[in-house]
């Protein structure tokens, strides 16, 4: 009995293993599932927050000079430097612009720029962004270091930057101003906080850098003694000149280069001869305009062909040395060698600019647009001098009666303010222009109205109806004097200076790419 129920506690044993390791098994099993399930739940949450914009917005994305950017801020700045670089470009190159830069139908990053290193657009704008975050954030800190906190004035202007962003979001049809920044700026990272967190750190930079500009003062003594020492480049000359043209030569009308650099030569004597002849025979400014337009009339048959009034600084190699000269008078003329054929160069006046700036406020009364291209013979067409003259005169009569209305209403600047809203076209805040110069070389001012400002009778509270060939007509009223120009000449370019002195002092930054910078968007 006792070895059947041996047999039978064995049987019973051995299911009873069974159902044990059956039962772990299934326990095996299901925490390898919840690990699973645990592994995926991890991973799942790690991309959705990878692949949102939490990282871009948030984590530093790259730190210069201990100030950290996160990936959506370093995007503002990457689209802001792409699109001066571009700007700078279109200047230059108008519509050749396009061949030197990236085409927008395709990421910056999948553009080669230099062919012979690999370096693609993307790379070029990063590297142009951190040099203008560099430059921005040495003024930052030296603002931090000095203790500089923003002002109420600063937010002012943030809120007002950011409400004008919204505004432009509006106006483009944008749902909202987060959609607008994004497509401005390229980058999906984009909102009103980050634009926010941008703005006071660049008005931080640059109020403290302007306070710093605007920090140096200078005396009577040292802005005369600046403008004696610098006065070759800063004064005013006026002179005429022109161009007595040497024969082209053909480097392959000869065999050889000696026979063509004699040939050359030779003709570079001939005009250099003809402007010797010329000169000779000069012996006043009339003299000078006649020879200038028997040389060549279609060039220089108008009087003023010839006639240059420019600083020192914009003057040309050939002649400025002698130009500058100290017992350079009136009416002194020589001939000059030059690349291509001789100058012959009169003298007429050296202006040290002792002058005051004038200050002046306008109601502009523009005349409609009348293209001679529309007329058959152009500007001599008679249909189109009658369609011009009929643009003046009805540009006139509205200018007449805003004068007419400033004249009942005292004639005074108050009253010319008044009237601008109605009556004026000027796009100048207040009709307001300041540190007006002679010469127009500052081309704030055309011709007419300047000859009326500088006119030596000239007082405050004078006023004129001027007509002018290229706007229309303009209700000036003379504000003011402004300080001397050579004081103003010498005072700009001394604060430059000085400024410049300080932006090389600040402190060098370095700059340390983070991970989260694969989160920028180029």
């Amino acid at each position: 009995m006792s070895g059947a129920f041996d047999k039978k506690a064995d049987k019973i044993s051995r299911r009873e293993e069974r159902t044990r390791k059956e039962i772990q098994e299934k326990k095996k099993v299901r925490r390898i599932a919840i690990i699973v399930v645990a592994v995926f739940a991890v991973l799942l949450v790690g991309a959705l927050f990878i692949n949102s914009k939490f990282v871009a917005r948030s984590l530093t994305a790259i730190t210069v000079g201990g100030v950290d950017f996160s990936a959506a801020e370093f995007d503002f700045f990457y689209s802001t430097s792409a699109s001066e670089y571009l700007d700078y470009m279109a200047q230059q190159f108008g519509d050749m612009a396009s061949s030197y830069g990236p085409s927008n139908d395709r990421p910056h990053s999948s553009q080669i720029r230099d062919h012979e290193n690999g370096e693609t657009w993307a790379d070029f704008f990063i590297e142009y962004a951190i040099v203008q975050i560099s430059d921005q954030v040495k003024r930052y800190n030296a603002a931090l270091a000095a203790g500089y906190t923003v002002t109420d004035e600063v937010r002012e202007t943030i809120e007002s930057e950011v409400a004008e962003y919204r505004l432009y979001a509006e106006m483009y049809g944008y749902p909202s101003l987060e959609m607008f920044l994004q497509n401005m700026f390229g980058s999906s990272n984009l909102n009103e906080t980050v634009l926010r967190n941008v703005l006071e750190f660049l008005h931080i930079a640059s109020s403290y850098s302007e306070q710093i500009h605007d920090s140096f003062t200078y005396g009577a003594s040292d802005l005369a003694a600046y403008y004696f020492e610098n006065r070759d480049t800063f004064d005013s000359f006026e002179y005429r000149y022109f161009i007595v043209r040497a024969e082209d030569v053909e480097r392959y009308d000869f065999d050889t280069e000696e026979e063509y650099e004699e040939a050359n030569e030779a003709a570079l004597a001939e005009a250099r001869a003809e402007a010797e002849r010329i000169v000779s025979g000069i012996n006043s400014e009339d003299d000078y305009i006649a020879a200038a337009r028997e040389y060549d009339e279609d060039e220089y048959w108008l009087a003023d062909s010839t006639l240059r009034v420019y600083p020192g600084s914009w003057l040309g190699n050939t002649y400025q040395d002698w130009m500058r000269e100290d017992g350079r008078q009136y009416g002194d003329v020589i001939a000059l060698d030059a690349s291509i054929g001789s100058y012959v160069v009169f003298f007429v006046a050296r202006d040290p600019n002792e002058y005051r700036m004038a200050e002046m406020r306008q109601i502009l009364v523009m005349r409609e647009e009348v293209s001679s291209e529309f007329y058959e013979e152009g500007e001599d067409d008679p249909e189109y001098l009658e369609a011009f003259e009929f643009a003046d005169s009805e540009a006139r009569e509205r200018a007449e009666e805003a004068l007419r209305l400033f004249i009942e209403g005292g004639a005074t600047e108050d009253m010319l303010i008044e009237l601008m809203e109605e009556h004026s076209e000027d796009a100048t805040e207040g009709g307001f222009y300041d540190l007006i110069t002679k010469n127009a070389n500052n081309n704030k001012m055309v011709p007419e109205i300047e000859n009326w400002l500088f006119a030596p009778e000239r007082q405050v509270v004078d006023y004129e109806l001027i007509r002018t060939e290229d706007y229309g007509y303009h209700l000036v009223y003379f504000s003011g004097f402004g300080d001397r120009y050579c004081d103003y000449l010498a005072e700009t370019e001394m604060r430059s200076n000085d400024y410049a002195a300080w932006e090389e002092s600040l402190d060098t930054v370095d700059m340390v790419k983070r991970w989260a910078f694969i989160f920028t968007q180029n």
